[in-house]
């Protein structure tokens, strides 16, 4: 679960500028579970319920969860599961937001 992780980078940069949006797989989960989820989580960012998948499909997900650093270019700068890697993620973050 990488959700832990995701509320870390979110407390930690967003006033930076960090902006995370968790994108649900709308193929896999309802809209229903998605709202309790969001809700019995405290989730602090912004969740999209990706109602056929699209969004999942563009970027090629295979497996679940995944994550996806883009900067602000629109440019992916780190691919992954944020606790496999976060180190190597925290410095694309740092990076990004120098």
């Amino acid at each position: 679960m990488m959700q832990p992780q995701l509320v870390s980078w979110h407390e930690k940069w967003s006033e930076q500028g960090l902006v995370i949006i968790e994108i649900d797989n709308g193929s896999i989960d309802s809209l229903d579970e998605v709202e309790s989820h969001v809700a019995h989580s405290n989730i602090p960012f912004t969740v999209l319920h990706d109602t056929g998948g699209t969004v999942c499909d563009r970027y090629s997900v295979r497996a679940y969860p995944s994550a996806y650093l883009i900067d602000k270019s629109g440019t992916v700068i780190w691919e992954g599961h944020p606790t496999d890697s976060a180190a190597n993620a925290v410095e694309r973050i740092q990076a990004a937001l120098a």
